[in-house]
């Protein structure tokens, strides 16, 4: 009785033995994941009842880094037996509408064009590629083939993605690619550092997840709903401002040896990544060196050693200044003396090498100028434009490993004036002219014909593709054009370049006059001309096109602010924020129309809310701390000082600023050390010298006080300001 009593529940049924209860966890297990799938599947279901679109239905939201967004989407075409692989929609953002039967006939020969946005035909498209140029050419060449001639080249890819693509491409049958890659390596490594080094894993799941709605929404909730769907054609200004959007500037771009390394490395290793399965394939390689406009491009951005001491920095800074007065002058010879000087002090600075270059190109000294020029490319601090090791590593790869080359960047160097590459050949940085991509088209030819792979019809003359060039030409739509040159000056301006940009904008606005954003942008470059009138004219233009034009309305605001008209800037710039609070601009510019109407509330609210929205601005903290001070807020004006001259460390005037601050907050050994920072980058400035006079006053030293007021008087004698000042100490 004993015995049984203890294997009874109190309700005299026997109790749940392990394996029972372990079968209880797992039916309970399996119940709940049947909910949570079931609900899941409700939820997608419903989603796509009511027309929720995915996230991979948009565009690629890992930008190429992953397998799992095909750039070619198989589409049966009716009236035709074999359906089509043509380049699916959510890849049009980057790369050119293309299609290809998805099985050979026995005759056709298949040709990949693989690289960035040089191989797409920026800034232009497909149609006056040097694919475009192949695919025009081949047929009249060689009737005997039929010619396939694919364009895959993606906007912005670098050789990481274009070995990724690779992957996909080598399934399609393909005869041989070439490739043209090598200038996207360091904006690659720049702007999509986390991707790159993300396991390829978690890039699939991730991949994976972009396709369910559940999901997409989840991500639209906390990204925002800014869609990447492609618009049609070539690419939009809209679609333009997506790819800037996801690219890093070039401020953002330091020297580092060390990472320029590891990125030549990687490069090596996705050349040959990208052959080996080219040739696994069965299909042969040609391999292109990148060419770059070497005379007419400025370097994107510039920076001093890291050893240099602050009085070297501002010698150099008086160099380069007095070098560019000169040229500008046409004094060669002194402009010569000085920037050598600079040298000197700096040979890694690329803004003084590019000087060199235009210095000795104007005197007619075209090797060393060319010597110049690549020493500029080579110390961009932004290398969008492949250094002398890239170059190196493509014929070092093609020879190794026995692929043929052409040597593009040494053939444009043959035929560009005086054998230095300039806008004689090239729109931008990298981007070809048409009679480029005519070029690079040709040397395709002749290799074709080289390798026994293409046979020049009986007919076929010298003189024949310059006949089939001309018929392209013909073709072009000028509209589609003046809109490739538009984005190309966005980029441009984008890049920090507006010199360059600006004629771009202004030849845009006269063949796209019912534009508004082409207006737009010719009114900013007038009024950086300093043609604040004309600029108003076109703003006026832009908007009587688009009345809600953001950018023209902020535009406006500027002009009006030039003339004086402050109160009606500040309604413009009102405007502009109510239409978009998130434009940084207007913010900033009614902060500083406020300030002139001493409206200190306004002011800094508008301040405040361009900093909430980029907080690197130092000229926005300096603004705010001005007004911090007007409002008798002198802690607060400190602190927004702090922050200018942590941002801009190199600027003597950050220093002045934050002292004068400090001065008037009577923290007299700080506001010291803070002119001295400026006296040490600059030992010419007046600022630094009144500063530190005004605390020796305070500090009742009146001798020292004027003995640097004397010094000041010896690089500014006629400064009033000084000699009030040094009366005042002797009396």
């Amino acid at each position: 009785m004993t015995s049984q009593s203890t294997q009874e529940s109190a309700d005299g049924r026997p109790p749940k033995t392990k394996a029972a209860n372990q079968l209880s966890r797992n039916k309970k297990l399996l119940l709940g994941l049947v909910v949570c799938v079931g609900f899941f599947a409700a939820a997608e279901l419903a989603m796509y009842l009511w027309g929720v679109r995915t996230l991979a239905g948009e565009g690629d939201p890992l930008a190429g880094f992953s397998s799992g967004f095909p750039l070619f989407e198989e589409r049966q075409i009716a009236n035709q037996d074999i359906p089509l692989l043509a380049t699916a929609t959510n890849r049009l953002s980057y790369f050119n509408p293309q299609a290809f039967p998805t099985r050979k006939s026995g005759s056709a020969y298949r040709i990949f064009c693989l690289g960035g946005s040089t191989t797409y035909g920026r800034p232009y498209d497909d149609q006056t590629s040097f694919a475009g140029f192949l695919r025009a050419t081949l047929p009249q060449m060689d009737p005997t083939k039929d010619w396939e001639v694919v364009n895959a080249g993606g906007i912005s890819y670098g050789s990481t993605r274009v070995a990724l693509l690779m992957r996909e491409l080598a399934q399609y049958e393909s005869d041989l690619f070439v490739v043209y890659t090598g200038h996207n390596e360091f904006l690659e490594e720049q702007t999509f550092s986390s991707v790159i080094h993300t396991p390829e894993s978690v890039l699939s799941l991730g991949a994976r997840a972009a396709h369910l709605r559940t999901f997409s929404v989840l991500h639209r909730l906390v990204h925002g709903t800014q869609s990447s769907a492609p618009k049609s054609g070539s690419i939009t200004s809209d679609e333009v401002d997506a790819l800037l959007d996801q690219s890093i500037g070039p401020n953002a771009y330091h020297r580092d040896d060390a990472m320029r390394k590891n990125v030549f490395a990687q490069f090596r290793k996705n050349l040959e990544q990208i052959i080996t399965l080219a040739q696994n394939s069965g299909a042969g390689v040609v391999l292109v060196t990148p060419a770059a406009n070497l005379r007419d491009c400025r370097p994107f951005k510039s920076e001093y050693r890291d050893a240099l001491t602050g009085k070297q920095i501002s010698k150099h800074r008086a160099l380069y200044q007095q070098a560019t007065e000169a040229f500008d002058a046409d004094d060669y010879q002194l402009a010569l003396q000085e920037v050598t000087a600079a040298l000197a002090i700096d040979d890694r600075h690329a803004a003084t090498q590019f000087l060199l270059g235009k210095i000795l190109w104007a005197q007619a000294d075209w090797k060393q100028a060319l010597q110049a020029f690549t020493m500029a490319r080579e110390e961009d601090i932004c290398p969008l434009r492949a250094p002398q090791q890239i170059l190196e590593i493509v014929r070092d790869v093609a020879k190794s490993r026995d692929v043929s080359l052409i040597d593009f960047e040494r053939g444009v160097a043959e035929v560009a004036e005086h054998h230095v590459p300039g806008d004689d050949w090239f729109l931008d940085h990298v981007h070809p002219t048409i009679a480029g991509h005519e070029l690079l088209a040709r040397r395709v030819c002749e290799t074709l014909i080289d390798e026994a792979i293409a046979s020049p019809d009986a007919e076929w003359r010298a003189t024949s593709f310059q006949q089939v060039a001309a018929t392209v030409r013909q073709q072009i739509n000028p509209q589609k054009h003046a809109i490739a040159l538009r984005n190309l000056a966005k980029v441009l301006d984008w890049a920090g370049k507006s010199e360059e940009a600006d004629p771009l904008a202004v030849k845009a606005a006269k063949l796209l006059s019912g534009d508004s954003e082409s207006q737009t942008m010719a009114g900013f470059a007038a009024l950086r001309a300093g043609k604040p009138a004309e600029a108003k004219t076109l703003f006026e233009a832009a908007l009587k096109i688009d009345s809600r034009n953001v950018h023209a309305i902020d535009g406006m605001g500027s002009v009006l602010s030039a003339f004086g008209q402050f109160a009606a800037a500040a309604e413009c710039f009102s405007t502009a924020v109510q239409l978009d609070p998130k434009h940084v601009p207007s913010w900033f510019n009614l902060g500083n129309a406020a300030r002139q109407m001493d409206q200190l509330d306004m002011a800094a609210t508008a301040y405040q809310r361009a900093l909430a929205l980029v907080p690197e601005q130092p000229d926005a903290h300096k603004n705010l701390g001005l007004v911090r001070l007007a409002q008798g807020q002198i802690a607060a004006a400190i602190k927004e000082f702090e922050m200018a001259q942590i941002l801009d460390v190199s600027s003597p005037e950050r220093y002045t600023d934050l002292g004068f601050a400090l001065l008037d907050a009577d923290e007299l050994p700080r506001a010291e050390h803070s002119f001295q920072a400026a006296a040490e980058i600059d030992p010419n400035s007046v600022s630094a010298v009144i500063g530190i006079a005004l605390v020796k006053e305070r500090q009742q030293d009146f001798a020292a006080a004027a003995g640097v007021l004397r010094r000041g008087l010896t690089f500014a004698p006629d400064n009033a300001q000084l000699r009030e000042l040094l009366e005042r100490m002797r009396q």
